[in-house]
């Protein structure tokens, strides 16, 4: 590692009267002033003042250049720094020394939290804060800061518990470092629920063991499972506010691993109130009410409302709005116990049918294809029609020997259109003689009238 360094060297000569055998001069004492100056440079997150109090430079200390190298030192062994060095020069006024410290951070801090040490979470971060020279509420992952964080940890703690830190992604708000005992996790051996009434427990355990039971226990990774498993089963009842106030684990009594009991608060049941829709044409209201066919009044069942949702993207898709998306804001009232709902629809752009090459027909078949696909060019793309047409070319038998086929689209974000590939890769296995032709006792039909373009 490189670094500069500048000091003053106190000099000083006397003239050795010569004799037989002359005698060397002694070295000059390292030349010691106050430091009149020190600031701090490179630094993008951690505090100047942190890093000059874990230095233990101090202005108006007398220092030399052993002080500086214990001063580098001292902040390298922190763990916070890639790299450390300074400089110090004379003084303006050559009554001591100006110093700068020029550090390289490590790159990314994570937020810190703790899991199965017990105690004051509050007093613990205050006992932490008070004690540590460079971090306030995010630290590095480097061994050095989990090490001495770990060591402060089982200080305060004092009960003789190892622990251990470790960057850890399970928490839904990111990655974090966690602090926790050094033994394995418990296992969850089964799961419990009290407080529930509107959802019968043994449907609350069939949604909830499968995903649970047999993975290691960690709070945070049960509300996951909680909000994703049970939460939907109470929104089917207009129960939209329900919430798992405690969590609680115990030994299990036969088998090796934790019970953990789930504390329900199913709050009040909601009807579907007011709701109202932006983002579609004034025109295409009634019809896309009826298609989703929320049901004001009643109790709101989101997972009906999310498939109506469904509905209403699948119609705009297949009238060439491939980006669309819709979303439902709800709207709660507290006292009437009703949730209106606010839908947007974002349509985007509309993509519009380009052109249709055709893979593996022969000259006579092709132009039997073309005309039975028809003159959809410029019209609104559906992405289920290609498919859609195969397969009633098909079971149509409108070509003798059909093979395997295929759609592909090719989409032009410029122009908004879309281009079609159908493949049809020859004969099944059974007639390889025989090529995909049109059958010669009936003309190619028209476009059939059952196949949605728009």
């Amino acid at each position: 590692m490189l670094f500069r360094c500048g000091w003053i060297l106190a000099l000083g000569a006397s003239l050795l009267a010569q004799t037989a055998q002359p005698k060397r001069a002694p070295a000059a004492a390292p030349a010691v002033y106050p430091l009149e100056s020190v600031r701090v440079q490179g630094n993008r997150q951690i505090k100047a003042e942190r890093i000059l109090a874990a230095s233990g430079l101090a202005i108006g200390q007398p220092v030399q250049k052993s002080d500086f190298d214990a001063a580098r030192e001292r902040l390298v062994e922190t763990g916070a720094f890639e790299n450390v060095g300074y400089e110090y020069k004379p003084a303006a006024d050559g009554k001591g020394y100006d110093a700068v410290i020029e550090v390289a951070e490590v790159n990314e801090l994570f937020p810190y939290r703790f899991e199965d040490l017990g105690g004051d979470e509050a007093a613990l971060r205050a006992a932490l804060a008070r004690r540590e020279p460079i971090y306030e509420d995010r630290i590095p992952a480097t061994a050095p800061v989990l090490d001495r964080y770990s060591r402060e940890i089982e200080k305060f703690l004092g009960r003789g518990v190892q622990v251990t830190g470790k960057l850890n992604a399970e928490d839904s708000r990111g990655l974090a470092v966690l602090f926790r005992p050094a033994t394995p996790r418990a296992v969850i051996a089964e799961v419990r629920f009290q407080g529930n009434d509107a959802v019968p427990t043994g449907v609350l355990l069939r949604s909830i063991s499968p995903v649970a039971v047999g993975i290691p226990y960690t709070e945070a990774a049960m509300r996951q499972r909680l909000e994703a498993a049970i939460r939907p089963l109470y929104e089917a009842r207009g129960r939209i506010q329900v919430s798992f106030p405690a969590i609680a684990t115990e030994k299990a009594a036969n088998v090796d691993g934790v019970v953990v009991t789930v504390t329900v608060n199913e709050g009040p049941a909601y009807n579907l109130g007011a709701v109202k829709f932006a983002g579609i044409p004034a025109n295409d209201t009634a019809a896309v009410e009826k298609l989703a066919d929320f049901r004001k009044g009643d109790l709101p069942n989101f997972d009906d409302i999310n498939a109506g949702l469904g509905r209403i993207s699948k119609k705009y898709r297949n009238a060439g709005y491939l980006n669309v998306a819709s979303r439902a804001e709800r709207i709660i009232h507290e006292d009437t116990h009703t949730v209106d709902l606010n839908v947007a629809v974002q349509l985007g752009p509309q993509f519009r049918f380009g052109k249709l090459n055709i893979n593996g027909l022969d000259i006579i078949a092709e132009p039997a294809i073309r005309k039975m696909w028809g003159p959809l060019e410029g019209k609104a793309f559906n992405p289920e029609f290609p498919d859609a047409f195969l397969k009633r070319v098909r079971e149509e038998a409108i070509l003798e020997n059909l093979g395997r086929t295929r759609a592909e689209t090719r989409i032009d974000e410029a122009s908004k259109t879309v281009d079609v590939t159908l493949y049809f890769n020859g004969p099944q296995k059974d007639d390889p003689q025989q090529g995909s032709r049109p059958k010669q006792d009936q003309p190619p039909p028209g476009l059939p009238p059952d196949i949605p373009i728009w």
